[in-house]
Formats: structure tokens, sequence, C-alpha cells
């Protein structure tokens, strides 16, 4: 009797090893397959690895249940005796539910997707993917951080890159010598002419003034760049804008503090 409950259960353990490696197999293979259909569609995915994440959840948790019904030949009627509303009374009060519900309202509204760079409670990074409790940051440092979509959800989120294209700017000042009307047309003749700025309709560079400094008269220069330039061409746009303004000898002059001793002695 012994030995036919041993073969019993190794025939039980054999096929459930088969059900694990089956299960991994379907997991891949419906990963593939959603992936293939949206691209044929013409279509962008942005949660690739969330999707990744509920697929192999999914799966494995059938095929656990698969798993757990060939071992324990009790554990159906047990679980249906269980009811089904006990087990959802008994997980609504779990703190993981509301993290569940909370990243699929994250990404049934595209609040973030993947990939975008965003602040929030003052981590900034790129989203790497949400998952069923957390959404996973790489901070621009290289850390590695995991909010709970709860505080994801109701909390402000900062998305540095909402569209292709950012503003930019530069901050300079001249020297109270300068021909103001001279300054301001090289500066709106090189922002037409550059072929690094971002201009339509909607977006076009401009040259506002921004006070009378202690050493300065300044100005703040707004400018659109696409998201591949912004950093570079922040800084080509500062480097080429200080060779032009040098090429025509306007200063941009530092602070200086004037100091005056006075004799002490009578």
């Amino acid at each position: 009797m012994n030995v036919e409950l041993i073969i019993d259960y190794s025939i039980r353990i054999g096929i459930s090893i088969i059900v694990l490696i089956l299960t991994k197999i379907f997991s891949k293979i419906t990963y593939s397959s959603v992936i293939k259909i949206v691209e044929k569609a013409g279509k962008s995915l942005s949660y690739k690895n969330t999707l990744k994440v509920l697929i192999n959840i999914a799966s494995y948790t059938l095929g656990g249940f698969i798993i757990l019904s060939l071992i324990f030949k009790d554990f159906m009627p047990f679980l249906t005796g269980l009811g089904v509303s006990g087990v959802i009374v008994a997980f609504a009060i779990q703190e993981p539910l509301a993290n569940f519900i909370c990243g699929i309202l994250l990404m049934f509204s595209k609040t973030i997707k993947e990939g975008d760079a965003i602040e929030v409670n003052g981590v900034s990074g790129s989203v790497k993917q949400i998952d069923l409790n957390h959404t996973i940051i790489n901070t621009f440092d290289g850390k590695l951080v995991r909010i709970p979509n709860k505080t994801m959800w109701s909390s402000s989120i900062t998305n540095y890159w909402p569209s292709d294209i950012r503003r930019s700017e530069i901050n300079i000042g001249v020297s109270y010598d300068t021909n103001l009307n001279d300054f301001l047309e090289i500066i709106n003749g090189y922002l037409k002419k550059s072929n690094l700025i971002y201009k339509d309709e909607n977006h076009n560079p401009i040259v506002l003034f921004s006070g009378f400094g202690a050493s300065s008269i300044d100005f703040s220069i707004k400018f659109w760049l696409k998201k591949e330039d912004f950093f570079e061409g922040t800084k080509k746009i500062a480097t080429e804008i200080f060779d032009l303004l040098n090429k025509n000898n306007i200063e941009i002059p530092f602070n200086q503090l004037d100091v005056n001793i006075k004799n002490g002695g009578k």
C-alpha cells in the first residue's frame, strides 16, 4: 500500500513539474503573441515590462492551482467550501489591493508610461515598469526606487517630457555700456537662423528683459529644442551666443566690488 502511495505521489509530482514547465512556455508564448499583434496593428505598447509581469502572474497563478489540485486531492473542495466572498473580503482589506487598483488606474489613464522621465515626491528618474504593488524608477544617478502605486496615484507627478520638444533657456547679462538695440538684433538674428532651435507657429524663440542687475542688464533667452537635442543643444547654443557676442565686442560683465579704504588716523 505504501509503495502504491509513493508511486501515486511521484506521478503527481512529475505531472506537476511538467505543468510548471508548460506554464513557463505558455507565459512566454502569450507575451510574444501580444507584442506581435500590437506591432502588426501599427501601434506601440507603452507597458511592455508591466504586461510581462501581469501575464506571468496570471499564468503561474493558474498553473499553481492546477499543481495544488494534482498534489492535494481535497484542495479544490476545500477552496470551494471556503467561499469566494471570504477570499474577496480577506483580500480587500490588504494594502496590496489598493496598490494593485492604483497601478491599473495609472496605466489606463496613461499618467505615466515606461521610459518617461518623471519626478515624484522628490525622486527623479525614468519609469522602468509598473508591477502589482509598485512603480519601479531608475533614478538619474543609477539607483532603483520602488514607490507604492497608491502613493504614485495620490502624488503630484512632474513629467519632464510630455512631448518630443521642451523649452530651454539661457540667462545672460550685458554691460551697461552696451547698445541694447544692437544686442537684441544680434541675438534675434541668431535665433532665427539656428537650425538647432525648434520653431513653429506655437513655439518660437524669444528674448525677455529680466531686470537691471548690480553689474549688468539682464535678459533671458527662451527657445525650444527636440528631446534628442536638449542637453547638447543648449550647451552648443550657449557657446555660439558667447562667441557671437565676443565677435561683436559686447561685454558680459562679472560682478565687481569697489572697496574704499579710509585713513583712520587723525
